[in-house]
């Protein structure tokens, strides 16, 4: 690699990692943008304690408990990634704080990237908060340790190709609100397969949806390692999926950086 390349990927790096810090800042230090922990917790907690004392609810299977608790936490770190990365550009544009940013010695691109760096550091935070529920949960069971590797694993993957996407939306909108509405709409169309019955998801319907949602794919690993007990071989086409949503939100948010600029849509 030249001289030149490795200082523009330097270059780049820091420049994202100097506008993440500042973004992670407001959001952990702000009361608007603190106030997603909160409620993950709160949910986290009211799920956790219906699961342990609910009548209907404690004749599930522990496995079932588990694999429950687990996609919440996937399931609360795409909502939370989908109102921060909506607000990303498209908020910093609306409130005229972009303009000063774009005139710091930071790319376009850095800028995008520390934003999605940014929004995957909030789902970390929400993953922290998931693990003692989770181990609660699992407390007895022989897959509570497995279940939060591929917790953390699977929701990273997941949460960082949304985070790519709404990013990389913002960046090219002149609306946050319009990106924050609409990233909340594609999440209920991902959320979605969870909601269809044993006999639609078995159906060709089903199969379509669920390939083509990757929390669905989330879903259907967490289902198979933690309630069928089956072999992290099987995982494999599920990580592959969840890799290419991955690569293919990262080239859309990549290529949405160069059209950044005052008024959006641009």
């Amino acid at each position: 690699m030249s001289e030149s390349a490795m200082v523009g990927k330097n270059s780049f790096l820091n420049g994202s990692l100097l506008v993440a810090a500042r973004e992670i800042k407001e959001n952990l230090y702000g009361v608007k943008g603190s106030m997603w922990a909160v409620l993950s917790a709160i949910v986290l907690s009211l799920m956790s304690y219906l699961l342990l004392t609910d009548k209907e609810l404690s004749l599930l299977d522990q496995t079932e408990m588990l694999y429950i608790v687990t996609s919440l936490s996937v399931g609360l770190g795409l909502l939370v990634a989908g109102i921060l990365g909506g607000d990303a550009v498209a908020g910093e544009r609306e409130r005229s704080t972009l303009e000063s940013v774009l005139l710091t010695p930071v790319s376009r691109g850095s800028l995008v990237a520390g934003k999605v760096w940014a929004v995957l550091a909030a789902w970390l935070v929400i993953f922290a908060i998931s693990t003692p529920y989770i181990l609660v949960v699992g407390t007895g069971s022989t897959v509570s340790t497995l279940a939060l590797v591929n917790t953390f694993v699977l929701g990273t993957l997941c949460v960082a190709g949304f985070a790519a996407l709404v990013v990389g939306l913002s960046a090219l909108s002149g609306s946050g609100r319009s990106v924050t509405l609409g990233s909340l709409a594609i999440f209920i169309g991902m959320a979605a397969p969870t909601l269809l019955g044993t006999a639609l998801q078995k159906s060709w319907f089903g199969s379509i949806y669920n390939s083509a949602s990757p929390f669905a794919q989330v879903r259907l690993s967490l289902d198979s390692v933690i309630v069928d007990k089956e072999s992290l071989l099987i995982q494999l086409p599920h990580v592959g999926a969840l890799i290419a949503f991955v690569a293919l939100a990262a080239g859309f948010a990549a290529l949405a950086s160069r059209r950044v600029s005052l008024e959006g849509g641009e």
